[in-house]
């Protein structure tokens, strides 16, 4: 087969996942069928069987007793890990912006088996600063960041992930780490004041999908006596930054 021909099949398929993935859930509420999904793309419906067929049998469709097909939850789970690698690419000029406004390091982290793990970290370059973490791992409950990804969680729920991710840390450190949270869901940036280190502030704030929902976080951090008396500043250099890696069109908007 030719690589022409190759492209046209894989270019079909998407064109298929396409439709499924923008039905309006109103008319199509379980999702498409075959005559459906074969009109909306003006093909033959043997030819849409075959292909919905095998895209079900790799999981990347799903199918309800009643024959309708929707996007599976499998693809879902790809496209985000394939969003994640684009938002580390996206987020390396903005956290120079950031870095360079602030004069602190910044650091872009994910939830990681209920832990927070550092994907990029971008240098103030100045003589004393935090550490990069890349690639390091720390408990949610000791950072800032941590605060940030559970935003949106519910109250209980963060609880149970500070106390099962930290043993060595307290209930009281749990209620503590859980009020901060809850303060920081009006102003839309957290606070971890000493609590990873006692000379340390992080600063963090979640970034947000299309669709809202946290994908990541954006935080700096360093000594705190630089820190302390800038937190509101620096809290809006933070949310103008995690605002503009929200959508792919704006990330290299500036972080002002």
């Amino acid at each position: 087969m030719t690589e022409s021909r190759k492209q046209s099949g894989a270019a079909k398929i998407m064109a298929l996942l396409e439709v499924l993935g923008t039905a309006d859930a109103a008319q199509y509420p379980h999702g498409m069928t075959v005559s459906e999904v074969a009109r909306a793309l003006s093909r033959d419906k043997s030819i849409i069987s075959r292909q919905l067929k095998s895209l079900l049998e790799s999981g990347l469709v799903s199918r309800d007793p009643s024959g309708c097909f929707e996007l599976s939850w499998r693809l879902y789970a790809l496209a985000s890990r394939a969003g994640d690698q684009n938002l580390a690419k996206r987020a390396g000029p903005v956290m120079r912006r950031l870095t360079d406004n602030v004069r602190e390091r910044s650091h872009l982290t994910v939830l990681s088996d209920g832990e927070v793990l550092t994907v990029r970290s971008e240098s103030s370059r100045r003589s004393i600063e935090t550490q990069g973490w890349v690639g390091r791992t720390i408990p949610v409950g000791r950072s800032s960041s941590g605060m940030a990804l559970l935003m949106d969680h519910e109250d209980e729920q963060i609880l149970e992930i500070a106390l099962a991710t930290d043993p060595a840390g307290s209930r009281k450190q749990a209620a503590a780490f859980l009020d901060e949270i809850k303060q920081s869901r009006q102003r839309q940036y957290t606070i971890a004041n000493r609590i990873f280190d006692p000379e340390i502030i992080g600063i963090g704030t979640p970034i947000r999908d299309f669709s809202g929902r946290i994908v990541a976080a954006l935080n700096i951090s360093g000594p705190a006596a630089r820190i302390e008396d800038h937190i509101p500043l620096f809290g809006s250099h933070l949310i103008a930054a995690a605002t503009s890696l929200r959508h792919p069109d704006t990330g290299a908007a500036s972080a002002h």
